[in-house]
């Protein structure tokens, strides 16, 4: 049976674009809005609807519309509030829009008196605005009438939200203030035309009919109050957490936009911060709690919301934001020669640094095996090392997948000749030494370790340079587009990398020149083959069946590729139990030999 594989095809425009797009994530749809109704933390999904008619714009009023002028049930249901003749969807080149155009342009009758929307109409069916009920104070039961009263607001709105894409006519009644809910229209009008697409169907971009903050109008003002003491650390995107401090025009900055200064350039900054003052910027606390008191109060924000910087790419933008310049990194001369680069020295070298960063991870104590007495802190310390260890070997283990489909990408548009699996580490690493170079290594954690990391990790170094050059060539035509964005993420991830060992740094700070030294180490050596024989061929399981996987990706298989990806993965947890085990007892696993 041949089963048939569809690429996802993303509605979001900027999933698309052949760049990393400044602004939200490439996922952000509107439907993924978090508490996307009414009012709504991010937006109030009635005034989407509220131009659900080209032309038109209303009002929806509800009995919850307390302080409103309309509030008194003839006064409910959906308002005119104007209408607009530079809606782009009239100006569409169809029979429908100038029709609706024409009739908008000569119902002057509009402009006077209070319109609502009296009725929709849909493939045949009639919705009327209004509901009817027995009038209790009649004399006689058996001659009451019925009063015609018009819906709430909020139930004309979910009405109106029900429609769906296609023709919709509707009518219109202009109501006497002040009349009794039954009382007859002092006149009526009625409009063919449609409900409107709200984004594009093949962009996702909103519609050009709604004017800028229309969408936020009836939230919080200013919505910061209304996320002051939410359960934070997740708002990805309209509520930042932590940021980097702004890069003032003139000041020197790395080909990633973020500043030359070491501190600036990876310090992490609390995004509600109340003393705004450059120079007295400190790195955010790890938690709600501790941030707390150094952030914005609730009438603070009130008055002084506009001093919270506007963030892209993660990174406070205070004044007009400037798209940052393209790198201009040498391209390689031929598809071969990028192949080359990267199946000899960066893929090797991704795979090498997961195992040196997982070496490191199992050389540092357990929190069982803290000396919480001596220093009360080692416990969180460790798990802090050991969790920022493990996230950046997990990373480094991706970047060696990306690399792999750079190469099986290549194969597949026919640049190169052949794609063989690269899971073989690398001889070398970036050092500060003469030649640019060290012989890999298994070492701790050690403050020394450390340095070294941050030097393999650091922005415009050997990896951050060389990935330059590979996005520089896969910006060429003929290489096909999507394949920039592996290249960047890759890029983008080593500034990540750097900035967790700068806060490793940071933490070992407590441990210096004490006695015995590093003392939230474990006393561990690199075992023996004889000792390590189960990790081991466990490791070498974990390489043949990721040799699989990415051969059957090659081959234009990625179902079955699944399979023995997945039972990779599987046995990386059972190796990771392992190594745990070994270093218990003071055991490394030689995962290459000594030299």
């Amino acid at each position: 049976m041949t089963i048939e594989v569809k690429r996802p095809f993303p509605r979001n425009l900027t999933a698309r674009a052949a760049y990393m797009v400044p602004g939200n994530p490439v996922t952000t749809r509107p439907e993924d809005a978090v508490a996307n109704c009414y009012p709504g933390l991010e937006l109030d999904v009635r005034n989407l609807d509220r131009r659900f008619f080209p032309g038109l714009v209303f009002e929806f009023v509800a009995r919850a519309d307390t302080g409103s002028p309309y509030t008194t049930p003839e006064r409910y249901g959906a308002l005119l509030s104007y209408v607009d003749i530079y809606d782009p969807d009239l100006q569409l080149d169809t029979p429908e829009a100038r029709h609706l155009n024409d009739l908008l342009n000569n119902a002057s009758q509009l402009a006077t008196g209070d319109w609502y929307l009296d009725w929709v109409e849909q493939a045949g069916r009639r919705i009327t605005m209004s509901w009817r009920r027995p009038d209790p104070t009649r004399e006689d039961p058996a001659r009451r009438q019925h009063e015609r009263t018009p819906l709430d607001g909020l139930f004309v709105w979910r009405l109106v939200r029900s429609l769906e894409q296609g023709p919709v006519k509707l009518g219109l009644a202009r109501r006497t203030p002040g009349a009794k809910p039954d009382a007859k229209p002092s006149a009526t009008l009625e409009l063919p035309g449609w409900r409107r697409r709200f984004t594009d169907a093949s962009t996702g971009v909103v519609s050009a009919a709604y004017q800028p903050g229309e969408l936020l109008q009836s939230l919080c003002s200013p919505w910061q109050h209304d996320f002051r003491d939410c359960a934070c650390h997740y708002w990805a995107s309209n509520h930042p957490d932590v940021v980097l401090g702004e890069v003032r025009p003139g000041e020197p900055t790395l080909p990633d936009g973020r500043s030359t200064d070491p501190v600036r350039g990876t310090l992490q900054l609390d995004w509600l911060r109340a003393d705004r003052r450059r120079d007295l910027a400190g790195g955010a606390m790890n938690n709600i709690v501790k941030n707390r008191p150094f952030q914005f109060d609730h009438f603070q924000l009130n008055h002084d919301w506009q001093e919270l910087a506007v963030v892209l790419q993660d990174q406070e933008i205070n004044s007009v934001y400037v798209p940052r310049t393209a790198d201009t990194a040498v391209p390689y001369a031929t598809p071969a020669e990028l192949a080359q680069v990267i199946r000899d020295q960066l893929a090797p070298l991704e795979m090498t640094l997961a195992i040196e960063y997982l070496y490191a991870n199992f050389s540092v104590r357990d929190v069982p095996e803290a000396d919480a007495a001596r220093w009360p802190t080692m416990p969180g310390d460790v798990t802090f090392m050991r969790h920022q260890l493990l996230l950046t070997a997990q990373s480094e283990m991706l970047h060696l997948r990306w690399a792999n489909e750079l190469l099986w990408e290549l194969y597949d548009a026919k640049l190169v000749p052949s794609y063989t699996p690269v899971l073989t580490p690398a001889l070398q690493v970036p050092a500060p030494t003469p030649s640019g170079f060290r012989p890999r290594a298994l070492a701790p954690l050690t403050p020394e370790a450390v340095e070294g990391f941050r030097f393999i990790e650091d922005p415009g170094g050997f990896i951050d340079t060389t990935y330059c050059r590979v996005v520089a060539t896969l910006r060429r035509p003929e290489y096909p587009p999507h394949l920039i964005d592996l290249a960047q993420r890759v890029a983008a991830d080593g500034v990540q990398h750097f900035s967790r060992f700068s806060d490793i740094k940071k933490t070992l700070r407590t441990y210096k020149g004490v006695t015995p030294a590093n003392p939230y180490l474990r006393t561990i050596a690199v075992g023996t083959p004889e000792q390590t024989k189960a990790a081991l061929d466990l490791f070498e399981k974990i390489r043949a069946r990721l040799a699989v996987g990415y051969s059957l990706e090659a081959r234009g298989q990625p179902v079955a590729s699944g399979k023995p990806v997945g039972e990779a993965r599987q046995v990386m947890l059972e190796l990771n139990e392992i190594a745990e085990s070994l270093a218990r007892q003071g055991i490394g696993i030689p995962f290459w030999p000594s030299t």
